[in-house]
């Protein structure tokens, strides 16, 4: 007999996530910083997470359909769907029994979890919905079917504005999320969407933060990309010649699982994204000033 199935649902990006469970699902399951993305029930667009602690549930998989393999992952394309399998990072490379199979677009999924997997659920405060290492896994191959992609970035809201900071590891992300955290909205520091809606791009917060612990599941149109660079003053740059533009945002994509059908929409997003929204140079000091500029920034885009 199939083992009942415990439900909560989360809301990020306007994606409704339902997530089944063999195991109670309780107030304390997911980490706290899933509490602000918590919904009620199930959205217009809804993916559906299922997990298994059943070891007598196998999943069988041909060498032959296997199209990446770098461990902690082996990923298979089996017919219409995918198979994903954590991995032992050195020969044999034997699988943990840490399994996931998706349908073509990753809207619907069935995970598979070793006892190790079901002592940690057990324990609670699991820092994501899939169980893996991080959620962009699935979220990054769920939003190319939705023109969306995940950017290493600082997202904020600031008079009702959206607005995407980004650079490398060190660009200073965290500082300015720190600077601002007072009188901006901070989506997340490290990871947020952008989405293409109806011809109107709009960024997105997550829950995958950095050093600076905000987030929230708001959004708001988006009216600017700065590409930070930390400095002994504060100066805003236009940054025109888009073509340079995209190769410095497509250096901040988060790439899941890649296949040219992935590379191919989320090339066109960002495309789009150059074309409908500025992007500025920011150089900036760590007196706070750069507030200022911002404000200035929101108003004429408001």
């Amino acid at each position: 007999m199939r083992n009942p199935m415990f439900t909560k649902y989360y809301k990020v990006a306007d994606i409704t996530i339902e997530v089944r469970s063999e195991l109670p699902i309780v107030q304390s399951t997911f980490h706290t910083k899933f509490n602000q993305f918590e919904v009620n029930g199930r959205g217009d667009d809804t993916v559906l997470i299922c997990h298994h602690f059943n070891k007598n549930v196998g999943v069988q998989v041909d060498i032959q359909d296997r199209i990446y393999f770098r461990p902690p992952w082996a990923i298979y394309r089996k017919g219409d769907g995918w198979v994903y399998q954590w991995i032992e990072v050195n020969p044999p490379y034997r699988n943990y029994y840490r399994t996931a199979v998706a349908n073509t677009d990753h809207s619907y999924l069935d995970i598979y979890n070793d006892e190790s997997i079901r002592k940690k659920y057990l324990e609670g405060a699991l820092p994501s919905l899939t169980l893996f290492p991080t959620d962009q896994i699935l979220l990054g191959r769920l939003l190319s079917h939705r023109s969306g992609c995940i950017m290493h970035s600082l997202g904020i809201i600031l008079n009702g504005n959206g607005y995407l900071f980004v650079g490398h590891s060190s660009a200073g992300k965290s500082t300015m999320a720190q600077m601002l955290r007072k009188d901006a909205v901070i989506l997340c520091d490290d990871r947020n969407i952008i989405r293409n809606i109806n011809n109107e791009v709009r960024v997105y917060g997550t829950w995958s933060h950095g050093d600076v612990p905000d987030i929230s599941p708001l959004s708001a149109p988006l009216k600017g990309i700065f590409f930070l660079e930390q400095s002994n003053g504060n100066e805003a740059i236009k940054l025109s010649d888009n073509s340079i533009n995209f190769k410095l945002l497509l250096a901040c994509l988060i790439r899941p699982l890649v296949t040219y059908e992935w590379w191919d929409r989320s090339m066109d997003l960002i495309a789009y994204v150059l074309k409908a929204i500025p992007c500025w140079k920011l150089k900036f000091d760590k007196s706070g000033n750069v507030l200022n500029l911002l404000r200035e920034f929101s108003t004429e885009t408001s």
